[in-house]
C-alpha cells in the first residue's frame, strides 16, 4: 500500500514582484542519508514516537479506542492524542492514499498537534497518520476503521517515496506544497517549498481556508483552471471566507472550519521538525552540519514575511493552540500569536519544548542553546538577529528560564 501523507502546498507560477522565493533559502541537502543503517535503523520496529507509545498502551488494553458509524476511531483518537478538533484543516488536492476518494466536494480533515498529525477522509477505511520519532523523524501509520477487529496502528515503510526528498531535507519527514487543481482536485501546476517563509500569496492551493485575512490574498479555495485564471486578476475573490457550505457538505466534518491560523501554525512546525531531524541525523552521522544556520533563522523567523493586516481564525484554533502554554511567571509562553504583523508574539519557536530539539544529541543541543543565547544577548553574528527588539530578546529569555528545566547554566 502506497501511502503519502502529503501535508501539501503547491502553487503554480505567480507574479509575486521581487518576493524572493522560500526554495531559495534552502540548505544543500543534494546527498541522501543512509537511514536505514545504524546509527539511525530507521526501518527497526523501536520507536518513541507517539503512535508507537499508544500503540502500546491499546496492546495492553491500558487505553480503548470508541468506533463510531460515520467517522470511525477519529475522535477517539484525537482525545487519545491530545489533539484539538479546532485543529482541523481541509485538503481538496488529491495528494493521499485516498486520492480517490478526496475532491473538492469531500475534502479531506486533518488535525494536529505539536507532533502528530491525524487525516480522516470520508469513506476511508483507513485513518492516516503521520508523526515524528525525536531520533528517527517523521513515521507513518495508518489505523484501519473496521470495527469487528482491535484497533491496531499498521506502520508503513513504502510512503518514504515521497516523505524523502530534497524537500523534507532528505530524511523521513512532512511535505509543505501548494496546488493549484482542476475541478476534480487534481493537481494543475505549482511547485514547493512552502514554509512560514513564504508569502501568504504562495501559500494554500488545494486547500480551503477561513478566517479573515484583509487585503492580503492567499491561494486557498481557488478549484479549476477558470478559478486559476481569475485569481490573477482578482486575488482577493475566493479570499476573507467564513462559511464553505457553498462548496460542499460540511455536515460529515468534526467542525466547519479550515482555519487559515491553524493551517499557519501547521506549516510552520512542519518544516521545523524537518530541519531538527536533519540537525540530529548530521551530528549522529558524523556530518558537517547544512542545516544548523538555516535552524536558527528558522527558529526565531528571521525570514518571514511580516504581515500587512490582521489575521482572525475562525475555529477556536487559536484559544486552543495558546492553552497549553507553558507560561513563564508573568503569564507569557512562547504559544502565544500575535497575527498582527507576525504569527508570533515571542519569535522563538514553540518546537523547543518537543522531545526532537530535546533529544538532540548533546553536542548538537549545546551548539543551538549557546546560539540561541548569543541571540537573545545581541552576540550572534550578523544584523539580520538584530531585527527582533531588544525588549522582545528579553521577554524570550525570562520565558525560557522559567519553562525550560534543563538551559544550562550561563541563561540563569
Amino acid at each position: 500500500m502506497r501511502i503519502c501523507l502529503l501535508i501539501g502546498f503547491l502553487i503554480g507560477e505567480l507574479a509575486v514582484g521581487t518576493i524572493a522565493r522560500a526554495e531559495e533559502r534552502i540548505p544543500d541537502v543534494a546527498t541522501p542519508f543512509p537511514y536505514g543503517r545504524p546509527p539511525i535503523d530507521y526501518e527497526d520496529e523501536s520507536s518513541t514516537d507517539p503512535i508507537a507509545q499508544l500503540g502500546k498502551k491499546l496492546d495492553a488494553q491500558q487505553v480503548r479506542l470508541k468506533h463510531e458509524p460515520s467517522r470511525g476511531y477519529l475522535r477517539s483518537l484525537l482525545r487519545a492524542l491530545d489533539i484539538p478538533v479546532e485543529s482541523q484543516v481541509l485538503v481538496y488536492s488529491k495528494t493521499s492514499l485516498n486520492r480517490k476518494l478526496i475532491s473538492p466536494k469531500t475534502p479531506r480533515a486533518i488535525y494536529f498537534n505539536d507532533q502528530t498529525y491525524v487525516s480522516w477522509t470520508p469513506g476511508s477505511m483507513a485513518l492516516e497518520i503521520s508523526t515524528v520519532d525525536p531520533q528517527k523523524g517523521g513515521m507513518f501509520y495508518t489505523l484501519p476503521q473496521s470495527p469487528e477487529q482491535p484497533a491496531k496502528f499498521v506502520r508503513a515503510q513504502n510512503c518514504l517515496t515521497c516523505h524523502v526528498t530534497t524537500n523534507t531535507l532528505q530524511v523521513p519527514g512532512h511535505l509543505a506544497r501548494s496546488f493549484f487543481t482542476d475541478h476534480r482536485g487534481e493537481p494543475l501546476n505549482g511547485r514547493s517549498l512552502i514554509n512560514h517563509d513564504s508569502p501568504l500569496i504562495k501559500r494554500w492551493g488545494g486547500w480551503y481556508v477561513t478566517g479573515d485575512h484583509g487585503d492580503q490574498p492567499h491561494m486557498g479555495n481557488v478549484i479549476g483552471a477558470d478559478a486559476a485564471r481569475e485569481f490573477r486578476k482578482n486575488p482577493l475573490l475566493h479570499g476573507n471566507v467564513n462559511d464553505l457550505s457553498s462548496f460542499f457538505d460540511v455536515q460529515p466534518y468534526l467542525t466547519p472550519h479550515s482555519d487559515i491560523v491553524a493551517l499557519m501554525v501547521m506549516e510552520h512546525q512542519t518544516y521545523l521538525q524537518n530541519l531538527l531531524t536533519r540537525l540530529n541525523y548530521e551530528t549522529r552521522l558524523e556530518r558537517e552540519s547544512t542545516v544548523e544556520e538555516f535552524l536558527l533563522r528558522y527558529l526565531f523567523f528571521i525570514d518571514e514575511p511580516p504581515l500587512t493586516e490582521d489575521v482572525f481564525g475562525d475555529s477556536g484554533f487559536t484559544g486552543a493552540f495558546e492553552f497549553y502554554g507553558p507560561e513563564d511567571s508573568h503569564g507569557r509562553s512562547l504559544r502565544q500569536l500575535d497575527l498582527e504583523t507576525r504569527l508570533f508574539k515571542y519569535r522563538l519557536s514553540y518546537q523547543i519544548y518537543t522531545p526532537a530539539f530535546q533529544q538532540l544529541p548533546a553536542a548538537a543541543k549545546a551548539r543551538l542553546y549557546k546560539r540561541i543565547w548569543n541571540v537573545l544577548n545581541g552576540e550572534e553574528p550578523g544584523q539580520d538577529f538584530q531585527k527582533i527588539p531588544l525588549a522582545e530578546r528579553k521577554a524570550i529569555l525570562e520565558i525560557l528560564r522559567d519553562t525550560v528545566p534543563d538551559l544550562p547554566a550561563y541563561f540563569r
